[in-house]
């Protein structure tokens, strides 16, 4: 465990940390990803994982965060651009004998990407809750837990060791590339603590084949890339926020972490009705949305 005395944070990320290694292809993919034979530029590293994108952009829109996340070894160049951001990082669980996370990222001509994961240090969710429970006094303060991609189980211990712990905290769920790893029992199971939730069209897809119910019960916010903004109401009623065309992309890395940490400052302005701030908070996620397409890499380097 990391301490990093601080402010009491307001929001509670869980997500991993990640070195992001980016490179770009001049040849379109084929509709299953690259072919055999990729040519890519040289590679440069970044920070990334969406628990460190999101504590970085939320720390530029002057939110307080508790991290829950997971590093290894060598993540001690993380450690001083999380302590930078004014993280608390309490909450971080170091496995010395493992390595941090990475990310393989090409993006082809038309913006596609193809992401390999390496997920770091694997952490069984009976430990995970012990962890939890260390950092306990700082997760009841939070108004607001942020449940990023993370592996199922411990998303879904997270969630729960929330609720019980604190259940006036709001929940919003971004379960991002571990979507389609989930069943129906998993996808209702994490669900039924979610109060949001924030996919993008293809993990939508995926939701509506297997447990479809979850859009019925919750705000749900569908993203998909250049088209329009779906908020789907739990009352049955859609809004739709159309999305200004952006030119040009220098790299989607990380677009979907800034929408979602400008969409929380919004909300955390008043978690008991965050549908007060619906309006204000797609518009500042597609802001810093915008903003994140214009650069390499989640994390500018600068």
């Amino acid at each position: 465990m990391t301490n990093n005395a601080s402010e009491k944070p307001a929001v509670a990320v869980l997500g991993a940390l990640a070195y992001d290694r980016i490179a770009t292809t001049q040849t379109p993919f084929e509709p299953n990803g690259p072919g055999l034979n990729c040519k890519v530029s040289a590679t440069t590293e970044h920070l990334g994982g969406c628990g460190g994108n999101l504590a970085y952009h939320l720390s530029g829109l002057q939110q307080s965060t508790l991290l829950l996340s997971a590093s290894g070894s060598d993540d001690i160049r993380y450690q001083a651009a999380l302590q930078s951001y004014g993280a608390d990082l309490c909450g971080l669980y170091r496995d010395t004998n493992a390595s941090c996370a990475t990310a393989y990222i090409i993006t082809d001509p038309q913006g596609q990407q193809f992401t390999a994961f390496h997920s770091g240090p694997k952490v069984a969710p009976a430990v995970w809750v012990q962890h939890l429970e260390s950092v306990g006094s700082k997760l009841i303060d939070c108004k607001l837990l942020l449940c990023a991609p993370f592996p199922p189980e411990l998303m879904l211990g997270t969630m729960a060791f929330m609720r019980e712990h604190n259940p006036s905290a709001l929940v919003v769920w971004a379960p991002g590339q571990f979507t389609d790893q989930m069943d129906a029992g998993m996808l209702n199971a994490c669900s039924s603590y979610a109060d949001w939730l924030v996919v993008n069209e293809h993990e939508a897809e995926h939701i509506r084949a297997h447990a479809p119910e979850i859009f019925l019960s919750k705000t749900a916010i569908i993203t998909n890339g250049a088209a329009a903004v779906q908020a789907l109401l739990d009352d049955g009623n859609i809004r739709r926020y159309p999305v200004a065309k952006i030119t040009p992309v220098v790299d989607p890395t990380g677009s979907g972490d800034a929408f979602t940490a400008g969409l929380v400052s919004q909300l955390i302005r008043d978690t008991t009705q965050p549908l007060t701030y619906l309006d204000a908070a797609i518009e500042a996620g597609t802001k810093l949305a915008r903003q994140c397409l214009s650069h390499y890499g989640a994390q500018p380097s600068d």
